[in-house]
Order: structure tokens, then sequence, then C-alpha cells
């Protein structure tokens, strides 16, 4: 039986969707590197307004694949059962959230066609999933897993590696690192295996 693979969507599959929209509606030039908070929508001084803004597009027409990503994931579907779970209710506004899942679910269904749609999850807490591995830019998301593995992304970039260690968390920095610490967990497995 394989093991299972929980992975993130936003900042972890796609990058700069979101922020593209806060430019476009503030008619700014932020860039990750500006952003310190979790929570994007606090460099916009009027969130409703933005809001209104946000729900009359689609960020992801505006957002790009990291790099490696479909290889590794493709890659690692011959060893994993792989499932993406991705948060899509925007405490500003729950009611409007509906086009979030929506917009997700095409993304990926038209960029990652090897995933099958019954393997998307749409949940805002990732707590509640018990995963083998779970890959995420945020850390309370990988709670109930064995191998932890923290995407670095703008808002994590001050939690030290001797913290997140005391955590059990890993933290990776590329989709190539990710394959080669899972590809590792494949080999050690098969030795373990044998014996």
């Amino acid at each position: 039986m394989k093991k299972t693979i929980m992975v993130d969507m936003d900042e972890v599959i796609t990058e700069g969707g979101f922020l593209h929209l806060i430019n476009d509606f503030a008619g700014t030039n932020y860039t990750r590197d500006d952003i310190k908070d979790y929570y994007m929508q606090d460099l916009v001084s009027d969130k409703m307004a933005f809001f209104k803004y946000y729900v009359t597009k689609n960020q992801y027409n505006y957002c790009r694949l990291l790099p490696d990503v479909v290889e590794v994931l493709k890659y690692l579907q011959e060893f994993f059962d792989i499932y993406i779970a991705t948060a899509y209710v925007i405490n500003e506004i729950p009611r409007e959230c509906g086009i979030n899942l929506v917009q997700k679910y095409e993304y990926l269904y038209d960029n990652l066609p090897f995933i099958s749609p019954q393997n998307y999850i749409f949940i805002n807490n990732k707590e509640l999933l018990n995963c083998d591995i779970k890959i995420d830019d945020c850390l309370d998301n990988l709670k109930n897993a064995r191998i932890k593995l923290l995407f670095t992304s703008y808002h994590n970039n001050d939690l030290s590696d001797e913290y997140l260690g005391s955590l059990g968390v890993i933290r990776v920095n590329s989709w190539l690192e990710i394959k080669d610490i899972l590809m590792k967990e494949v080999s050690d497995e098969g030795c373990s295996s044998k014996k």
C-alpha cells in the first residue's frame, strides 16, 4: 500500500496570483520580499473594496507553477498516493468564497491532469487530515503527519531550522529538494522491507 502525501496548493504548487491582484487593484508594485505576514490582503488599506474587486477576477489566471512541481509530482505519483489539500475560505468574505472552489478545481484539473480530481481536498483546517507526509507553507497545517515538510515562503522565512527541528519539521526550498527527501524515504523503506 502506497504512503499518502498531502500537498498544499497556494505558495507550494502555485504562486503570484493573489499578489498580482493586490498590485493591480492598488496600483502598487509589491514583491514577495515586501510581505512579512501570512495574509497578503493586509497590504491593502481598504480591504472590503479590494475584495469586491477580487471576486470579479480569477487569481489563477495570473499565477505561475513553481519550478519542477509538475515533473516531481508526476514522478512521486509512482511511489505515493498524492492528495492536493487547499484552503478556499477567506475570513473577510466567507459567503463569496464558493468561486474559489471552482477556480482552484479548474486550475488543478488543467495543470495537473495526472492527479485525479477525486484526490482534491478543499479544506481550511488541514490538521484534520492524517497523511504520512505533508507539504505546506503553513506550519500549523503540518500536524498529524510522520514527515512534515515546510515549503519556504515569504511568511515563514524567520522560522529557524533549530525551531523547526524541535517540531520534527524539515524546511524545503524547492521541488527537487522534496524529490530527494522522499526518494530517500522510498529507498530506506525498500531496504528495511528486505531485512
